[in-house]
């Protein structure tokens, strides 16, 4: 009869710890879906912000008349299209291509561009494209 009455209460011993292992992992849960909805919304606070600031950087480089192109800056004229000149997006200096095959150089600081002389008219295009 005792070792009935011992089973009876080590069972109910092990469910009342059970429980509150579950009700543990239940609050545990139930913090990590909440730090997870501020988590999500907080990316999406930081997605926006990210795209105004893209948005602000693209404004600022047309606005001072250059834009970033292809590992160059290209400045805008007042008509809307872009002049034929390769401008260093280091030092702003002028960049040249000594032959057509070549890739266009800065003189003062060494950059290069990520197209060729002989392509200058076809990236001129695709910016004016782009931009106006």
């Amino acid at each position: 009869m005792l070792s009935i009455i011992e089973k009876l209460i080590n069972e109910h011993g092990s469910s009342a710890i059970l429980k509150e292992r579950l009700e543990l992992v239940d609050d545990k849960y139930r913090a990590l879906e909440a730090k997870l909805a501020n988590t999500e919304k907080e990316n999406e606070l930081l997605r926006k912000e990210l795209e105004d600031l893209r948005r602000q950087v693209e404004t600022q480089k047309i606005e001072s008349g250059f834009v970033d192109y292809k590992g160059a800056k290209f400045k805008k004229l007042p008509s809307g299209k872009f002049e034929e000149a390769v401008y260093c997006r280091n030092c702003n200096g002028g960049m040249i291509a000594l032959e057509s095959c070549m890739p266009f150089a800065c003189g003062s600081c060494g950059s290069t561009a990520s197209f060729k002389g002989g392509q200058l008219k076809s990236v001129i295009n695709e910016l004016n494209q782009e931009y106006t």
